[in-house]
């Protein structure tokens, strides 16, 4: 049985439930492209670094003929949904154990800045093909959906001592070059869209690490800046599901 951290909200069922059903999967044009430049219509093996709950690995059944989502924490992989050509290892990014030059394309979805980047920079470059594809996007948070509702989100991000300006993902994009293990990198944006109501950005906002810790369940009701927050979601989305924007920023690197 792993241990949990008491001080790790991803060690909490609780958080990685709300992680789960509330954060996007990846954008739906990605697939498309990432098979056109690897030159491969159905991908022979797809590895997801840092997949999670499988969120970005579950899309790639049917897709490809084989893929595999690496995760060390095993509370989060405890959650991850199942689907046929998908298996989970709970290792990594940095020590996948897959045999070199295996893989089509590599994907890191909202976790390539969790990992030590030298090791996995390393790792990603012997598991790929000649050829083969990296591609590393993050999401912008919070989605598109209504100015009130940016504006209540933003606040409570800023009250988490959270970024609220748009992260620039370009070290990403600098670091693989200087790397010297690719011979082509490019950064551009991808957007996506969904629908959600409250009760998903509510949980969505629980989702942020940051927020979660600020916010013990004992707590939430006498904050203030929760408060708002949760009723901006209530007035705004209770009436129906509304359609979220989503941008990604995207690095492609290839071997």
């Amino acid at each position: 049985m792993p241990v949990s951290d008491p001080e790790n909200p991803y060690d909490r069922p609780v958080f990685v439930a709300r992680y789960a059903r509330s954060r996007p999967g990846p954008p739906t044009d990605l697939f498309p492209l990432l098979a056109q430049l690897c030159d491969k219509e159905r991908p022979g093996l797809v590895v997801d670094l840092g997949c999670g709950t499988g969120l970005s690995t579950v899309p790639w059944s049917g897709r490809a003929r084989q893929v595999v989502g690496i995760e060390s924490n095993p509370f989060m992989l405890r959650r991850a949904r199942r689907a046929p050509g998908v298996e989970y290892r709970l290792t990594s990014a940095h020590a996948t154990g897959l045999p070199a030059g295996s893989a089509d394309i590599v994907t890191c979805s909202q976790s390539f800045h969790w990992m030590p980047p030298k090791d996995t920079t390393r790792e990603i470059a012997r598991i790929l093909r000649r050829g083969g594809l990296l591609a590393v996007y993050d999401y912008q948070l919070p989605p598109v959906i209504d100015p009130g509702l940016d504006r209540e989100f933003t606040e409570l991000l800023r009250w988490c001592d959270l970024p609220t300006e748009r992260t620039d993902k370009a070290a990403h994009a600098a670091r693989l070059s200087r790397s010297g293990r690719f011979r082509w990198v490019r950064s551009f944006t991808l957007h996506h869209s969904e629908t959600g109501g409250a009760r998903r950005l509510i949980d969505l906002a629980l989702s942020i690490a940051h927020v979660a810790a600020r916010l013990p369940e004992a707590t939430e009701s006498r904050e203030p800046h929760w408060r708002r927050f949760v009723t901006a979601a209530h007035r705004t989305l209770d009436s129906g599901r509304r359609r979220w924007w989503w941008a990604y920023d995207v690095t492609l690197a290839m071997k």
